[in-house]
């Protein structure tokens, strides 16, 4: 069971990446760091992102989002700049039709490591 949740999380996250992207910074009002616009102590971005990850993930518990979600966003913020974050972002918004998990472990193979950790640890409790 738990192989198959990790799976799922796993399949889900990358398949989803783009609605939680494009969902989450594709506004007039496009944050340039994590920390921009805070709000009760989290960045524009940080909220966009964590909105948005929770949107495209609303078959997962309410735990299991939360965990999951502030994993990647934990994840991506210790393995990269904004400023490689936002390079994601805009491929992800310039070839949204044509994202593939292939693709992204090519060009983001960052994204694809931090993505797999937090599927397996999110599995594993």
């Amino acid at each position: 069971m738990k192989k198959f949740e990790r799976s799922r999380l796993t399949y889900l996250s990358v398949f989803l990446v783009s609605l939680l992207f494009i969902a989450g910074c594709a506004n007039s009002a496009t944050p340039n760091s994590w920390e921009e616009q805070a709000v009760d102590g989290q960045g524009l971005a940080e909220r966009n992102f964590i909105e948005s990850c929770h949107a495209a993930n609303e078959d997962l518990t309410e735990m299991v989002r939360e965990d999951f979600c502030g994993c990647l966003l934990n994840g991506i913020k210790q393995a990269v700049t904004f400023s490689e974050f936002k390079k994601l972002d805009d491929h992800i918004k310039k070839h949204s039709n044509e994202v593939t998990a292939t693709g992204l472990g090519d060009a983001f193979p960052w994204f694809i490591e931090v993505n797999d950790n937090c599927a397996g640890s999110v599995a594993q409790n």
